[in-house]
Parts: C-alpha cells; structure tokens; sequence
C-alpha cells in the first residue's frame, strides 16, 4: 500500500496559505472547482465538473458547494473557462447532505433543469430534516451531556443553526449502493459509505483509479461522524465497516471534499481509523480511573488540537458528539 501523499502542490499550498486553489484538471475531463466557505474552517468545499467529451456539452458535476453568490459567480466563470455554462449541466450527485455540498445544487436545478441526485437514505434524511442531526435533539442532549447551565444556550443556538442552514435541497432521483452512474465518458460505481452522515456515498472511477470521497476520508481532516441523519447504534462500527467497504479502492488517488487530493486511499483511512481508536482507548483509561464520567467531563479530559480549553465553541457540539461514541462503545464493551 502506497503512504499518504499529496498529489498537488497547488491544492496542498492553497490549503497551506488559506487561498482557493486554482481549478485544475486532475484527470482528462475531471476538472476540480474550489468553491469558498467563508468565515468557516476548511476555508473552501470542492465541486468536480466532468466535461462529457465528443460533440456533448454536458457537464455532471459531484457536490455543489456552499449557497453564495460569490460561489454561483466562481461556478459560472470556471465553467466558461472550460468552454461551458451553467445551463450545460446535465446532473449533480450529492455526496451528503451538509449545506457546503448542496448549497448551489437548487439554483443550478432551476437554471438548467440539471437532475440532482444522492442516497436514498440521506434523501429521506433530508426530507425528516436531519441536514444536521446534532440540532434535531441537542436540547435535550445537553443535560444528558452534563453541559454546564452556562454553555448551553450559545451550544443550543449553534447546532440549531447548522440544522436550519439553507433550504433543503431538491432531489429527483435516489441512487443506492452499487449503481453506476455515466459522468461524461466515466463511469462512476456509488459505494454507500455510512459513518459521517447515514447516506453518505463515495464514487469510484475505476478506470481513472480515483475515488471521490466527500468528506468520508479528508487528507488532514478527521472526519466528524455521526453529523446528519438517524444515528446507528454504534455509529464508530458503522463507519470502520465503512471505510472497509473502500478496501478494494487501497491504492487509488482521492478526491476529496475539502483540502487537497492525495494517495493512498488505504493509507488514509487506516490512519483515520487509528485515530479514532486511539481516543476510545483514551477513553477507556480515563473512565476505569473515574467510572462515572459524564460527556462533558469525559471531553474535557480527551486530547484535541490545541487542547479543550481552545476548541471554539462552534466545534463543541461535535466534539460532545464524538465524545458520546467513544463513551457508549467503552461502556457497552464493558457489559
């Protein structure tokens, strides 16, 4: 298995410096658009543009990116850089439901009569307004977290937020595990991915060995989980069985959602995975000293970057989130 390893510098740097890397061709055809997330950490959300080739003109596009009207002018003037325009695109596939993927996809619709598409199961979880499962409970999940009175009405305020973020996108076909879908002259094999949202899906283009990944596997970024949908009872399981399901894919290029593509693929998520368990193990040792630990405490005493004390308050929620998992899966261990 190949390591990790950038595969452009000029994503890489963009990344690196806090700029919007230029659109670049990462295979013939596949084009990869930078769209912007202002005020917002990554800074930027991918949008890949596949040029059918021959005398067609259509364009399939994967993610959407964040809803502004600097995004829509960024879509419009790539694209005509590319010799195309926003009525020439034929189809969006979703990779998830989160608001910096889908946020043009309703305005592209209403603009070319494009069909958009995405799991099956994140369309229902759309049309249950899940677009951000935290929101949908955290009321009641804040006491149960053992938050203290004093944070829980800015925590409140935030995943209610992310919930409402955006209108709900529009979806004119669901697609399921193992469809493949004609993007220009690739063809595309949809592998439901569950563990960041329950709908997720990653594409796989075999013949131009890449693998358009979402934010299922980020090259720096470790993916949150459980951030859209009905949670699963062991939603960690359910994303390592996830990250399985792309082991035939070990040694493709990603392209991911955020940050810069890379390989290998199978390198990533065994990373990706190892952090995950080095924190349940984290986790494990810190409730054997103190069994009755709630969330809050629990998170407080976890490794984050730059420490607990400095997580933003806006990543709180996640985090909490996260911390839940690791607890439930030591504590269920235990029994």
């Amino acid at each position: 298995m190949d390591p990790v390893r950038p595969t452009s510098d000029n994503q890489r740097n963009a990344l690196k410096n806090g700029t919007l890397p230029e659109i670049e061709e990462v295979r013939p055809g596949i084009h990869a658009i930078a769209l912007n997330m202002p005020g917002m950490q990554p800074r930027y959300a991918f949008s890949y543009a596949i040029l059918a080739g021959g005398e067609s003109r259509a364009v399939h596009l994967i993610d959407a990116g964040l809803d502004t009207d600097e995004n829509w002018a960024a879509l419009s003037s790539a694209l005509a850089g590319l010799g195309r325009e926003i009525s020439d695109i034929a189809t969006v596939t979703l990779t998830h439901l989160h608001f910096d993927h889908t946020g043009l996809a309703n305005r592209i619709r209403e603009a070319s009569g494009a069909i958009v598409r995405m799991h099956a199961a994140e369309a229902a979880a759309v049309r249950e307004g899940l677009q951000f499962s935290a929101g949908h409970d955290v009321g009641d999940m804040l006491g149960q977290w053992g938050v203290p009175t004093q944070f829980r009405a800015e925590l409140l305020a935030i995943a209610t937020a992310r919930a409402d973020f955006g209108s709900a996108v529009t979806i004119d076909s669901e697609i399921t595990d193992g469809d493949l879908l004609q993007l220009g002259d690739y063809q595309a094999r949809v592998i439901h991915t569950p563990g960041h949202t329950t709908g997720h899906l990653c594409l796989a283009v075999e013949s131009a060995g890449v693998v358009f990944t979402g934010d299922h596997v980020l090259p720096v970024i470790n993916p949150g989980i459980a951030l859209g949908g009905r949670r699963a009872a062991d939603p960690l399981g359910e994303y390592y069985a996830s990250l399985e399901r792309l082991a035939p894919y070990a040694d493709a290029e990603v392209l991911p959602g955020h940050g810069f593509r890379f390989t290998s693929l199978g390198a990533r998520s065994a990373e990706i995975r190892a952090h995950h368990e080095a924190r349940t193990a984290q986790a494990v040792r810190l409730l054997a000293a103190e069994p009755g630990l709630g969330v809050w405490d629990l998170a407080s005493k976890l490794s984050w970057t730059g420490g607990w004390d400095a997580l933003p308050i806006v990543s709180r929620i996640s985090a909490l989130a996260q911390t839940d998992m690791h607890r439930a899966r030591v504590l269920a261990a235990a029994q």
